[in-house]
């Protein structure tokens, strides 16, 4: 989810005059514009792990999500779950391994970062459901544990008019997840046995269950992301947003 933050900054970095004036400005023609943008990413990380209200951009420690709704069956998976009260800790100590941009007519751009940690904890409400041949039916709250975490984000964009000014807004996102570890405790109100249960089948094989829920978790990032894409780049004009020489 972290990755939001990257797409932000990216076009944000290259911002006009409604961005505060510790934000670096990129030109939209430099040969090396993904260059400017890694070092402007470097410069304005500090400035905004307490998120960015007048830009829409949010909280990074923690990174929340109010409410969360998981649909899914397969072969191995069916899952029905509403997450909620979502708390996202260690995302700001991301590295940028990679960004590639395209805004030759188009706005197409990608992103790789690792993250060492991330601490994971809400509220679970899951009925009906199952892993493999485990029942993961319950009530409760959840506190996961990942480490070793690389995530690449690929999205597009395109020009949209309101009002007869344009702005930018996602197109399409796509994320791609890979986890080294994790660990997972459950505090269930309906059935505390079975959570353990299911805690201790998860921790004796997380790459099993991650493997499995891994196609679920990267559409609910790439959801996650779009979402708060629009919601930052609705509100400011796109001749703000890349600047022209």
């Amino acid at each position: 989810m972290k990755v939001l933050f990257v797409f932000v900054v990216c076009a944000a970095s290259v911002y006009g005059k409604i961005l505060p004036d510790y934000f670096p400005q990129c030109k939209k023609s430099d040969p090396q514009i993904e260059k400017c943008l890694l070092e402007a990413i470097e410069v304005v990380k500090p400035r905004i792990i307490n998120g960015v209200p007048e830009l829409n951009i949010p909280s990074l420690e923690p990174f929340n999500v109010p409410t969360l709704k998981l649909d899914r069956t397969g072969s191995n998976l069916r899952l029905k779950a509403t997450v909620k009260n979502m708390k996202v800790y260690g995302g700001s100590n991301f590295k940028i391994e990679k960004i590639k941009l395209n805004l030759n007519n188009k706005y197409v751009g990608e992103v790789r970062l690792t993250m060492p940690r991330l601490v994971v904890v809400a509220e679970y409400d899951v009925h009906g459901s199952r892993i493999l041949t485990l029942d993961i039916n319950g009530k409760g709250k959840f506190r996961s544990n990942f480490t070793g975490i690389t995530v690449v984000a690929r999205g597009s964009a395109k020009p949209i008019e309101k009002e007869g000014i344009e702005y930018l807004q996602a197109e399409k996102m796509i994320t791609k997840l890979k986890i080294g570890h994790g660990q997972l405790t459950l505090d269930d109100t309906e059935r505390p046995a079975a959570a353990k249960s299911a805690a201790a089948f998860f921790n004796a094989s997380p790459g099993i269950v991650l493997d499995i829920l891994n196609p679920l978790i990267e559409e609910s990032i790439a959801a996650i992301l779009k979402a708060f894409f629009n919601k930052s780049f609705g509100v400011i004009p796109l001749k703000e947003i890349l600047l022209e020489d």
